[in-house]
């Protein structure tokens, strides 16, 4: 009896780690900046507001994001280059980027919801009646709703599928509540908020294949309490030594 309990629970933790992807996704990003007639009469135009995130390193056209047993790495093509770090160890993910700002990692809870912690109000989870398709690909979607914005999930259950267990503790931005419903990672992603304006990653390319650990590997983090004056609800700035 203790050799087929044995067993059994061998090919269980095979099936789970089978279900779950490994390897690199990429994903090409599109905006939709929606300027209101307040923002056109001060003479802003959506073109500007491009300009502005280029030279402030917020806009990036693609988005690498790499996964392995529950880890994630996502390595954007901004200026300055940037790339954050989920371990699931922590459940916390680490920002990083070159540039003046090298010597600094932001490391964020990814227990926390921000609108559930301010306002005490959950994200409405639901999985729509519609379907889209993504490339040839036919999917459902999951909306992860909040008051101030929402995430739109495109997935195919049988392409690239997961063990939503490996991201049970990772709440923020409802990734937790998506994956427990698609079992896959997404093949695009619509993040809007509000009227103003919408994120599109569309998956174009992937390597599926073993990962190697040392992208998950992190430098030596050290408090620092002048780069945390303002105290944030779920993250805090630490020095990289």
């Amino acid at each position: 009896m203790k050799q087929l309990l044995t067993f059994l629970l061998l090919c269980t933790t095979l099936l789970s780690q089978a279900q779950s992807f490994e390897g690199t996704l990429v994903y090409k990003v599109d905006y939709q900046l929606n300027v209101s007639e307040k923002m056109k009469a001060r003479g802003i135009t959506a073109e500007q507001i491009m300009e502005r995130m280029k030279s402030d390193g917020s806009y990036t056209d693609t988005i690498r994001s790499t996964y392995k047993q529950g880890n994630y790495r996502s390595d954007i093509n901004s200026n300055p280059r940037a790339w954050l770090i989920y371990r699931n160890d922590a459940n916390k993910l680490y920002t990083f980027q070159d540039g003046e700002a090298k010597d600094i990692c932001t490391v964020s809870d990814m227990s926390v919801d921000l609108e559930l912690k301010a306002t005490g109000n959950k994200p409405a989870i639901t999985k729509l009646d519609t379907t889209a398709t993504v490339d040839g690909v036919p999917c459902e979607i999951v909306r992860v709703k909040w008051k101030t914005g929402s995430y739109d999930y495109y997935f195919n259950k049988t392409k690239n599928t997961i063990d939503p267990a490996l991201y049970a503790k990772h709440i923020y931005d409802g990734w937790s509540d998506y994956l427990t419903i698609a079992k896959a990672l997404p093949l695009k992603i619509v993040k809007r908020v509000g009227k103003l304006s919408a994120v599109t990653l569309t998956l174009v390319s992937q390597k599926t294949g073993p990962v190697d650990d040392t992208l998950f590997k992190l430098p030596k983090l050290v408090e620092d309490k002048d780069l945390n004056i303002i105290k944030l609800p779920n993250s805090e700035m630490m020095r990289i030594k």
